[in-house]
């Protein structure tokens, strides 16, 4: 990987027109890449060609899909926002859409060009298609692929890998990595059920030389954690780096956490294909936002290698350690009187005294959420939480003494905490008082007249918990493995990684000759 940086990016949030009223919908775009940019390295903006023509309460929106005249302004419009939005070395756009075809047997793909001012290319078939994108600098990647084939999943009989170097494994409609996949895909009752037939693995078991990413397929925040996110190895943060490296496959998918993931066979990267004249030797490397579970090692579609990471590590007792802390604001009061969603304002700042802030991330799922600034000392952020279902956070990483301290300052919500208690276990702040005087004065409730008073005031309460601090030996595990080349034909391998939170991390395969 010399000389190669690690991007994140999202190619699948998509801008339909119905989205927004057709006065605002190019605000509303320039809106959401705007918010993007501190986020993401890079962003194709992808229109969603597609008009809700029925809609009725307990059915689904029928949509209209195909070559319609008023398209043109909305294709005008993302081709413009793009241009604005590209800065090299800062943030690369690309203009994109959403392709289906004439019928849903071809499978959705979102059509991604590296140059800009180039058509809106309905064309019916995807031999049409992929005759225009090889002539335009164009791919299009598959995605939901394990939805009932000739149903809107990927025909990987219709597949060509210098158009589509890569698919989706994972994105808000769930895992499409096989039928009986660790993560399910029950998020879209509509197109489901997940059938075998189209998976990823299907793919590659049928010769496909596709790589692995994992992104959103929604609106409106791009990188919304847990919907995916995928990550590209590239030399600079340009158009034409990346593009190198979306040929080459030097990408992989996570579902939220922005876990590092190294893959190699005998020097080779994820993504490379060669001939092996010997042993292989196979090395995956995790580092976590949180701490590892396991690397499971996949040849052929089934599991050959596995290093269980949890249990092989302790909190450190040494005179400096590293970790990794989450800091998650949000639960309270779900809805006002008027039923309305009630959305809690935070703004906070950690300090750090005798330790280091390495680095900061956000773990965001709705638009709105901010880190300030931050240095080595302290980090000040604002965050938006709307009820008890959207929770946001920020993870740290730490450098520093056992004996060092941090310190969160939020309200009624601070508290100081050293890295060695935090080592030892998570904790929660709430707002008993806050809660009090909110559930009498808002919603002109008395909880001491009931004689669960205690609990539902801690029900009620907004708070912040502070997770349990991972050392840098739990956040990071190694899988090496050797293995003999396969007997005649070709084998493909690729790593999927778990962390104990439920956050997996899949690379692009490796294919070996012999």
């Amino acid at each position: 990987m010399d000389g190669m940086q690690l991007f994140w990016g999202d190619t699948h949030c998509q801008y339909p027109p119905h989205i927004a009223p057709e006065a605002t919908w190019r605000d509303y775009v320039d809106h959401s890449l705007t918010a993007a940019a501190p986020y993401l390295d890079f962003m194709p903006v992808i229109f969603y060609p597609a008009l809700h023509l029925v809609s009725r309460p307990g059915m689904p929106s029928l949509e209209s899909r195909g070559p319609r005249d008023e398209f043109g302004p909305y294709w005008e419009a993302i081709s413009e926002l793009t241009k604005r939005h590209h800065r090299p070395g800062e943030f690369v756009t690309f203009p994109g859409y959403e392709w289906t075809g004439d019928r849903t047997r071809w499978g959705d793909h979102n059509v991604v060009y590296l140059h800009d001012d180039q058509p809106l290319d309905l064309s019916l078939h995807i031999d049409e298609l992929y005759a225009n994108l090889r002539a335009r600098d164009g791919i299009a990647i598959p995605h939901h692929t394990a939805y009932a084939p000739e149903h809107r999943s990927k025909d990987w009989a219709h597949y060509d890998e210098l158009i589509s170097p890569f698919a989706e494994i994972f994105s808000g409609h769930g895992c499409s990595e096989s039928d009986d996949s660790c993560l399910p895909m029950g998020r879209n009752s509509i197109m489901g059920p997940r059938v075998t037939g189209n998976t990823v693995q299907d793919g590659l078991a049928q010769g496909c030389r596709v790589g692995i990413i994992a992104s959103q397929d929604g609106v409106p925040f791009a990188g919304r954690h847990g919907a995916g996110l995928m990550a590209c190895y590239a030399r600079e943060l340009t158009r034409e780096s990346l593009w190198e490296a979306f040929h080459s496959r030097r990408v992989y998918g996570v579902t939220g956490d922005r876990i590092e993931l190294g893959f190699s066979i005998n020097d080779h990267m994820m993504g490379d294909v060669f001939t092996a004249r010997g042993p292989l030797s196979i090395r995956a490397r995790a580092v976590g936002t949180q701490a590892i579970d396991r690397i499971e090692l996949i040849r052929d579609n089934r599991v050959v290698a596995t290093h269980c990471h949890q249990g092989t590590w302790a909190v450190p007792t040494q005179d400096m350690v590293r970790v990794k802390l989450q800091v998650e604001h949000g639960w309270g009061l779900g809805a006002s009187p008027e039923q309305s969603v009630v959305a809690k304002e935070w703004n906070a700042r950690i300090s750090a005294s005798g330790c280091r802030i390495e680095s900061v991330e956000g773990r965001f799922s709705r638009l709105g959420q901010e880190i300030m600034e931050w240095d080595e000392t302290s980090c000040i952020y604002r965050l938006i939480t709307h009820g008890r279902a959207c929770a946001q956070s920020i993870v740290l990483e730490l450098e520093g003494s056992p004996d060092a301290t941090v310190t969160l300052d939020c309200g009624p919500h601070s508290g100081t905490f050293s890295l060695r208690e935090l080592l030892a276990g998570s904790r929660v702040l709430f707002d008993p008082d806050g809660t009090e005087r909110c559930l009498r004065d808002v919603y002109g409730v008395d909880p001491r007249e009931y004689d669960t008073v205690t609990d539902k005031l801690y029900g009620c309460s907004y708070k912040v918990k502070i997770h349990q601090a991972v050392p840098e030996s739990g956040y990071t595990a190694e899988l090496e493995f050797g293995d003999d080349p396969p007997k005649g034909g070709r084998s493909f391998y690729y790593v999927r990684v778990s962390q104990l939170n439920g956050q997996y991390a899949w690379s692009s395969p490796i294919w070996v000759d012999a």
